[in-house]
């Protein structure tokens, strides 16, 4: 693995993270790319990341583990369940995309769930705020020596990652640590092994804090509000079945119309299938034989 600006990214690493029902191969082929001779992005500490490598060795693996991994890959695609996603899956009981918690008719998509203003606090507040509770958690632990690379370098990780991403355009580098992505600007603020891991630490921290704070308050919001409409986990197991009036006098869909219509549909899936296949094989192979894939980790969507 000696070069990252050309993704060598490894068989075996590829492989201990495609167990996750595809998703990763999804991943690589689909979301991730290089920036060149920019070096934006630390692909090494990303793929440990999102292989949950950090906290379990290659060989360990239990319920935590999965979770971890389950989100972080999913989270990294913008594949989490949001209603936009369920209600495109035609989940049971979803009837429309709409966010239930702040009610503004707006999509309930990926993007959004992390700025509505049903959330507590804004990114920026958190990311502020998990400086100082960082602090206070390495305080506890008696770690001093940590609490002083902590304030030696707090400023700067903040300004990192306030600063404009080059990769997520239009956003702050504040949504690559939402993604999972760990930004090159980081390692460069210090050469010492003990700092540098504390850097990453702290970025770790981070993102579990939105998380906790955003996705998981999220999800109880929702299971609030569903309980009242009594949509039970069981029911979004399920696919949404077509409506069809069964009073008296109610109208009936034509068999024949429908039956063309999902012979059609049928016709596209295997359309897109064979479209996705040839471009997700021809681009694993390029990875593979370490050809150079720019600019495609955030545009490109393979079996969405």
């Amino acid at each position: 693995m000696s070069c990252w600006d050309n993704v060598m990214l490894g068989i075996s690493l590829v492989g201990q993270l495609s167990s996750d029902k595809g998703y990763v191969g999804k991943m690589v082929v689909g979301k991730l790319s290089v920036i060149g001779k920019k070096r934006e992005i630390d692909w090494k500490s990303t793929l440990e990341f999102i292989s949950n490598r950090i906290n379990f060795t290659s060989r360990q693996c239990n319920i935590q583990d999965t979770k971890d991994r389950s989100y972080r890959i999913k989270n990294l695609l913008k594949d989490l369940p949001v209603y936009e996603t369920l209600y495109k899956r035609e989940t049971n009981m979803i009837k429309d995309d709409k966010c239930r918690r702040c009610k503004k008719n707006e999509i309930e998509s990926w993007e959004h769930i992390w700025v509505c203003e049903d959330n507590e606090k804004s990114l920026e507040d958190i990311a502020q705020e998990t400086i100082y509770i960082f602090e206070e958690t390495l305080i506890k632990k008696e770690r001093k020596i940590d609490v002083e690379i902590l304030k030696k370098f707090n400023n700067d990780f903040v300004r990192i990652i306030l600063e404009p991403s080059k990769v997520l355009l239009g956003k702050n580098r504040l949504w690559e640590v939402l993604r999972g992505v760990y930004n090159n600007n980081l390692n460069d603020l210090t050469r010492i092994k003990e700092e540098k891991s504390l850097i990453k630490e702290l970025w770790n921290f981070l993102y579990n804090e939105f998380k906790n704070r955003i996705w998981f308050q999220r999800c109880k919001e929702i299971a609030r509000l569903e309980k009242i409409d009594s949509i039970d986990k069981r029911d979004l197991k399920r696919k949404r079945q077509n409506e069809e009036s069964t009073e008296e006098g109610g109208y009936k869909k034509d068999k024949n119309t429908k039956t063309n219509k999902n012979i059609e549909k049928i016709k596209k899936i295997k359309l897109k299938e064979k479209i996705n296949l040839a471009t997700r094989t021809k681009l694993i192979g390029a990875i593979s034989e370490g050809f150079n894939i720019r600019n495609n980790w955030d545009t490109i969507q393979i079996g969405r």
